[in-house]
């Protein structure tokens, strides 16, 4: 569950919080003076994080190794296909999302 927080509270209760977001996969958001400051989530959706900005990149390095003799066609089919993949990584983990 996503819950919004102040840093009061984070400061109050992050003992109880954390065992939320690991227990329950709760999802919180930190928020000083109604500002959003930091996420606190589950250990498994930041390491899914880090996996798909590592293979965004890696879409990116791919074009990039094409570049020098690429034709504009050739990149744009490029451009789409890295773009599908990517949406179809991201309803992948929608999906695995608790609620």
């Amino acid at each position: 569950m996503r819950k919004e927080i102040s840093t009061t509270e984070l400061h109050q209760k992050l003992g109880e919080l954390l065992d939320g977001v690991h227990r329950n996969g709760d999802r919180l958001i930190v928020k000083r003076a109604d500002t959003p400051l930091a996420a606190i989530v589950p250990i498994e959706i930041y390491e899914d994080i880090l996996q798909q900005r590592e293979q965004a990149f890696s879409v990116l390095d791919r074009i990039w190794e094409k570049v020098p003799g690429l034709s504009e066609e050739e990149a744009q089919d490029d451009i789409e296909q890295a773009i599908a993949e990517a949406r179809a990584e991201k309803t992948r983990k929608r999906s695995k999302l608790p609620s």
